[in-house]
């Protein structure tokens, strides 16, 4: 799960990566990678389009997964520094990397999201080849497993998360 992750990314920083802005930004958190996966994190805005009676709906949980695989592919071509609180530096003045979800397989429901409830999220690339990508995305509140689920992303040549 989280493991104390620092945030790397937060708030308008976001728009950089994703093409999404309120009220429809459901990624709130970019935690940045590891050799394995990539990390996000969403707490849901009470009165928002995907909540209702108190609980983070299910189309904005999938969403919310989406939202995060966009995010690893946009910020593949950005460097990390080392600083202890993290920046994001452009590699190159490319702009946002499109990417298209082609399909949702097998996306699993353990648990409902209460409306300001912390959500951390993890992308990991299953598989690769130039032009797709199988994607596995677990999602997890208060350290459990709320949801998960595969994704297709069409992707241009040559780019992975």
């Amino acid at each position: 799960m989280k493991e104390n992750k620092p945030v790397i990314c937060s708030g308008q920083e976001l728009y950089k990566y994703l093409p999404h802005r309120p009220p429809v930004l459901l990624v709130d958190r970019y935690y940045g990678r590891d050799q394995r996966a990539s990390y996000t994190g969403y707490i849901p805005v009470t009165g928002s389009l995907f909540c209702d009676s108190g609980l983070f709906l299910e189309e904005g949980l999938i969403e919310h997964m989406a939202q995060s695989v966009a995010l690893a592919f946009g910020a593949e071509k950005w460097e990390i520094t080392g600083e202890a609180v993290g920046k994001i530096v452009p590699e190159e003045d490319g702009g946002m990397i499109p990417g298209f979800v082609a399909s949702f397989r097998d996306i699993n429901f353990y648990d409902r999201v209460q409306e300001t409830e912390d959500l951390f999220t993890e992308v990991l690339e299953a598989f690769k080849n130039p032009f797709f990508s199988v994607i596995q995305v677990r999602s997890y509140s208060k350290d459990k497993l709320v949801a998960e689920g595969e994704m297709t992303v069409v992707k241009p040549a040559g780019l992975s998360i």
